[in-house]
């Protein structure tokens, strides 16, 4: 195991925006005992800062939209640590692209407009397909 540096720190807290990111986009239903403490909503906070910081190093092509690459690329520069918490924040910033919003918006809406949200998935998996596509071609050309 690699030693213990800031940069785990920065891992830990992105794995914990992680996880909090992943009880909002699959819908869970009753008690989740411990697993509160770990995936409550406070840990969304860095990702007030990550996530436009991430988009926009993707699109001025200085981090690859690809997580093990994006891993790879900053571990060279500045170690281990860094590359996981690099890998960990462009996992989140896509999740937020293609898919979370949609989920928040549904688990929040009231009951009587959820089935004007059916559709809402399909089109945030639009919207932010087409963002990364463009961040894409934009950094492959």
């Amino acid at each position: 195991m690699m030693p213990l540096d800031s940069w785990a720190v920065a891992a830990l807290l992105a794995l914990l925006a992680l996880f909090a990111t992943l009880r909002l986009a699959i819908p869970v239903g009753g008690a989740m005992g411990p697993l509160r403490w770990i995936t409550h909503p406070s840990w969304l906070l860095p990702l007030v800062l990550a996530i436009p910081m991430t988009v926009g190093l993707m699109l001025r092509g200085w981090v690859p939209l690809w997580p093990p690459q994006a891993r790879d690329m900053v571990a060279a520069g500045y170690g281990y640590w860094a590359g996981i918490a690099a890998l960990i924040v462009v996992v989140t910033a896509e999740l937020w692209l293609l898919w979370v919003p949609s989920m928040v918006a549904q688990r929040f809406a009231k009951p009587e407009s959820r089935s004007a949200f059916r559709t809402l998935p399909l089109l945030n998996l639009a919207f932010g397909g087409g963002l990364l596509l463009l961040l894409w071609s934009q950094t492959a050309g």
